[in-house]
């Protein structure tokens, strides 16, 4: 079995597959101070609880946009699951890079990229929303070119609390009205609305930038909430990372 490990900023998703097919999967915390050990414990609880053994993990492949977890997760891989992992970079994502220093570019970025265009060989947009919400253009031959990265949501949602002196902290929450009834509906609806904008408009400048008229994906933790106000976003995948990293693992052993 193939574990794939997507280190992001806030969350680490993990997951297990058997060939193609996803069998479990859990997010945790990310924490700088992690150690090795630690890594190991969290990861093989999550196999206790469905009954994986440490032997079932034959491979492991890991995307990491957080530096200074790398050492202590590539080293549990050795120690715990006997495995030498596959790290995603510029040179082992495999897909023509548009960019002056190809090695700018986030992991998770290029793994979204891969699996995007795997499943939808066309021009696209891949959106990510994330801690921060990026937007990559794939050209209709496979090549990726980047795009603009903007505030996640929640950090737009917690500038507001944050940087003002009587505006409550209030949960992110989808709204048809722009005209509330009180101030929590007020900021829901500036935050949720103000968000689906910014999207919306980046995209369309975007795909008039690249003179197309490319399919948008969408993946993370908002992409169902905001693509349900959005008049560009298509499609939303919501292991399009994963199954990028199992991609890349494929490629990288064969």
């Amino acid at each position: 079995m193939l574990l794939v490990i997507d280190v992001g900023n806030s969350n680490t998703v993990i997951g297990v597959y058997e060939g193609e097919r996803l069998l479990h999967h859990w997010r945790c915390e990310t924490r700088h101070d992690r150690t090795t050990d630690e890594w190991g414990v969290t990861i093989l609880g999550f196999f206790q609880l469905v009954h994986l053994k440490q032997s079932d993990i034959s491979a492991v492949c890991i995307s990491n946009v957080v530096p200074p977890t790398s050492h202590a997760i590539e080293t549990m891989c050795h120690r715990y699951l006997k495995c030498t992992p596959v790290v995603v970079n510029a040179e082992t994502a495999g897909i023509p890079i548009q960019y002056p220093h190809p090695r700018e570019v986030g992991a998770d970025r290029l793994v979204d990229a891969v699996a995007a265009f795997h499943k939808y060989p066309q021009a696209l947009i891949v959106i990510d929303f994330g801690t921060a919400t990026t937007f990559d253009y794939v050209d209709a031959e496979g090549a990726y070119w980047g795009g603009p990265i903007a505030p996640g949501l929640g950090i737009s949602n917690d500038a507001l609390f944050s940087q003002t002196s009587k505006l409550p902290s209030v949960p992110i929450h989808r709204t048809e009205q722009l005209l509330p009834r009180t101030t929590i509906e007020a900021i829901q609806s500036g935050v949720y609305h103000g968000y689906v904008g910014l999207v919306d408009h980046l995209i369309q400048k975007l795909s008039k930038e690249v003179k197309s008229s490319p399919l948008i994906v969408a993946t993370g933790g908002f992409a169902n909430m905001i693509a349900q106000a959005s008049q560009t976003i298509k499609i939303v995948e919501r292991f399009l990372t994963l199954e990028g990293l199992r991609l890349i693992w494929n490629r990288n052993v064969r």
